[in-house]
């Protein structure tokens, strides 16, 4: 069951990176260039969130 949360946080964190990068938005872009990288964590965040949700989901459901 932990597959399934992994699966929802990367599918997360590439959804906000690509939203970033189609819409031009700079707290959500992950730059490369030959001298230097820019990350945004804001997306790397918000899919840790998602997979803490989910984990809690997943075990309420179990308990059931």
């Amino acid at each position: 069951m932990k597959k399934i949360s992994l699966i929802f946080s990367f599918g997360a964190m590439v959804l906000l990176y690509l939203i970033g990068y189609i819409t031009n938005i700079d707290f959500l872009i992950f730059k490369i260039s030959p001298t230097q990288t820019e990350i945004a964590f804001l997306p790397i965040v918000v899919g840790c969130i998602i997979a803490i949700i989910c984990d809690i989901a997943i075990k309420n459901v179990k308990t059931r």
